[in-house]
């Protein structure tokens, strides 16, 4: 099974309690989606994520079919070629609703 079966767009953002956001948004991104456990998620991607200057708190997934998964970011590590960021989020896979 192909581990990046979706193409997506990521938006990783930071968010502070003053209410300013700065987001970049990365399309076009071959991605997979992986339910950790209930409540956390883990999207893995192929290639380079820009980021925003600050220190990165969400993450917006947006898969081609309409799914969107979002939530806070809780851990991830990025290299040049590809990564994988873990996020809170309750929605179901893809995998766990058939897809």
């Amino acid at each position: 099974m192909n581990k990046f079966p979706y193409i997506a767009t990521i938006t990783v953002s930071s968010e502070d309690r003053g209410g300013d956001t700065e987001a970049s948004e990365n399309v076009n991104m071959r991605v997979g989606i992986e339910a950790v456990t209930e409540t956390l998620k883990k999207v893995h991607f192929v290639a380079a994520l820009a980021a925003p200057e600050k220190p990165a708190t969400h993450i917006c997934v947006t898969l081609e079919n309409g799914l969107v998964y979002y939530g806070p970011i809780v851990n991830g590590h990025a290299e040049l070629e590809g990564g994988w960021i873990a996020f809170e989020s309750d929605m179901l896979t893809p995998q766990e609703l058939g897809l």
